[in-house]
């Protein structure tokens, strides 16, 4: 019990962490490519120290989780700067959805009851985002945000390959992060202003880094419940620092739709994740 309290606690801390991406994303003038770029490379370097290593284990899944992650990260980053903090964050927890589908088309596995359930609820809160955007020419933003869903998914997907090592693919793929430094120089918003690199530095090695260093240390004791339920903090969370600092409002459809997919979200996470404890704990009949 107190190891499960622990891990409770280190994914409550990775979710407050992550949190504040929106807000700062927001804050930071530069273009959403530049600050993947940095924050990524500095989140690798802090993952690196509490490592006490800048190796990983290179394999196919490990690759393709890594590639994944960043286009994740690089995707929502984009999403953040061109529509609500709202909006980009509850699309990327669409990833559910995608995942539901990859499993389809590529291992062939037929959604059960479960699955068409979370479809039709995920699709129902997405149809409401882009309906919201009717009018405003902000649907761009919103696609990418669905994007940065499906990558988000992609990574769920590929470690579940054999041979995948999460920590080695989150490390490798803010590494990554690297190729993204010739678009830096091309940002016409970038700055030597001290205050933006600062916020980058508090990107990189808090919000981004020990935000991974703590979600890897929780999700070794917390169930996988218990996991998903209080990670889904971070898309509650983030919108709301939004508003308090910035004074971003999402619109009431947005609300909505986002309510529509985080409560399908985390009902279809409590019941595979409870389906999946009870193939692995068969019941003995006395």
């Amino acid at each position: 019990m107190k190891n499960k309290n622990i891990g409770a606690l280190y994914i409550l801390c990775a979710a407050i962490f992550w949190s504040f991406g929106g807000v700062l994303a927001k804050t930071i003038p530069f273009s959403g490519l530049s600050i993947a770029a940095l924050r990524g490379i500095i989140a690798a370097m802090t993952i690196a120290a509490f490592r006490r290593s800048f190796s990983f284990k290179l394999n196919k899944a490990t690759f393709f989780a890594a590639i994944a992650l960043t286009m994740t990260t690089v995707l929502f980053m984009i999403s953040t700067k061109l529509t609500t903090a709202a909006n980009a964050i509850v699309l990327q927890y669409t990833s559910p959805f995608f995942i539901i589908m990859l499993n389809y088309f590529i291992l062939k596995r037929k959604p059960n009851r479960r699955d068409m359930l979370a479809l039709v609820g995920i699709g129902f809160g997405i149809i409401l985002f882009f309906i919201n955007q009717l009018g405003t020419g902000n649907y761009l933003g919103d696609f990418i945000g669905l994007c940065s869903g499906l990558m988000f998914a992609g990574v769920f997907f590929v470690n579940k390959m054999d041979g995948a090592s999460p920590f080695d693919a989150t490390f490798m793929g803010n590494l990554l992060s690297v190729l993204l430094i010739p678009f830096v120089f091309f940002d016409p918003n970038m700055s030597l202003e001290i205050y933006p690199w600062v916020l980058i530095v508090i990107m990189g090695v808090f919000q981004l880094g020990f935000g991974y260093i703590f979600f890897s240390l929780g999700i070794q004791h917390a169930s996988a419940t218990q996991s998903n339920i209080i990670a889904t903090l971070e898309p509650i969370l983030n919108p709301i620092w939004v508003l308090l600092i910035v004074r971003e409002v999402p619109t009431l459809l947005s609300i909505v739709g986002g309510g529509v997919v985080l409560l399908s979200v985390v009902i279809y996470n409590h019941f595979e994740t409870k389906a999946n404890y009870n193939q692995m704990h068969p019941k003995v009949m006395p």
